[in-house]
């Protein structure tokens, strides 16, 4: 009827009351103690010992949360969209891997990033290769790098090699010199192509319990970019065996993975300064 009218509006239809009653009610206020009323509760009556005791447990409870949330680092989480790192069956084609460790091996993965070459701004494979060796060395993974800071304490009396870079990289902190890619990384061997589609490093060395050696390359090919990073590890006694048993599934899953992600982003931001480092890959 209000609105047949045109006087509707929100208090209008909002009120429930006739004006009567409001006026009544006006006139003469209800004592509240007078409506009967029911209280719910979910831990005991109200006023109660029970209730009195879950009040003085919740109050004390929110002043230590409160506490800990002030030492506590914010926690959140960026979503990476786009590209993700693929693991491959066997090494890329004409890799400098196959021909490593060929008496055998004990481990062996490769994995690899694609990117739309679209978005290289016409840069080389070399090029884009020497900014990703760099990402491995500015933009590690922290879980990759507590990671090492524990295996380096637990191997450290066996008189183990230790590194603060992961392992399928750590060689690109060795102070040799003799065979330097791009002018500044160390390298075991290295391999490009004369028109600059494809460009790849050998990494690796020898310790007391086992050898590795790791493969990092990028091929351009039509639209797209590939970067691969792929490793190979042989044991050379049985605490070696031992070794890779005991690190092998987070070798797979984790370090590898979030080390060659990591790094590739690196280089995107390299070439797009102004992108977003949770889109990177996405380009």
């Amino acid at each position: 009827m209000l609105v047949a009218s045109g006087k509707a509006d929100i208090p209008g239809l909002t009120e429930l009351l006739p004006d009567t009653v409001l006026a009544h009610l006006h006139a003469h206020p209800p004592c509240s103690g007078d409506i009967p009323t029911i209280a719910l509760s979910l831990d005991g009556p109200p006023g109660g010992l029970l209730d009195s005791g879950c009040s003085v447990v919740r109050r004390a409870a929110g002043r230590l949360r409160g506490l800990a949330e002030a030492w506590r680092t914010a926690g959140g989480f960026i979503a990476r969209r786009g590209r993700a790192v693929t693991e491959l069956a066997s090494p890329p084609a004409g890799s400098l891997l196959s021909s490593q460790l060929s008496e055998g091996f004990e481990h062996e993965d490769s994995f690899e990033v694609v990117l739309h070459a679209a978005n290289l701004r016409g840069q080389l494979a070399s090029d884009l290769l020497a900014d990703v060796l760099e990402g491995f060395l500015a933009n590690r993974p922290a879980g990759v790098s507590w990671l090492m800071r524990l295996r380096n304490v637990l191997v450290r009396p066996l008189r183990l090699r230790t590194s603060p870079l992961g392992c399928p990289v750590s060689s690109l902190l060795s102070p040799n010199r003799d065979n330097l890619f791009a002018g500044r990384h160390p390298v075991l061997d290295q391999a490009t192509d004369p028109r600059g589609l494809h460009a790849q490093v050998l990494l690796g060395a020898d310790d007391r319990h086992l050898r590795f050696r790791s493969c990092v390359g990028v091929r351009i090919a039509g639209d797209e970019a590939r970067i691969t990073l792929g490793t190979r590890v042989q044991a050379r006694n049985l605490f070696g065996r031992f070794y890779m048993a005991c690190i092998e599934g987070a070798h797979r899953r984790y370090v590898s993975p979030a080390m060659l992600l990591l790094a590739v982003e690196h280089a995107q931001r390299r070439l797009h300064p102004a992108t977003d480092p949770a889109t990177a890959i996405a380009l």
